[in-house]
């Protein structure tokens, strides 16, 4: 079997926090996070429902970033007041 590597960053707290409750439960951080890679290719619900929660935090997050200027700019545009 061929192995791939992951690379992902995270803030150092969520390293050490991460790192720290891996350890508390005898896993590696690794071990951990191919068995939820696993349950997620394999559908598992509880991790689908993660996966939902992640999409919806993305789309509220994202309409958050608009600010009144930008949203006024793209109101002007569509009714051609620019």
């Amino acid at each position: 079997m061929i192995k791939k590597c992951i690379h992902i960053n995270v803030t150092e707290e969520t390293h050490v926090a991460f790192k720290s409750l891996c350890a508390r439960e005898k896993l590696t951080m690794h071990e951990f996070l191919e068995e939820c890679i696993s349950r997620f290719i394999d559908g598992d619900d509880a991790v689908e429902r993660v996966a939902k929660e992640i999409q919806r935090q993305k789309r509220d997050r994202t309409i958050k970033r608009v600010t009144r200027t930008d949203a006024d700019s793209v109101y002007k545009a569509i009714n051609g007041e620019e």
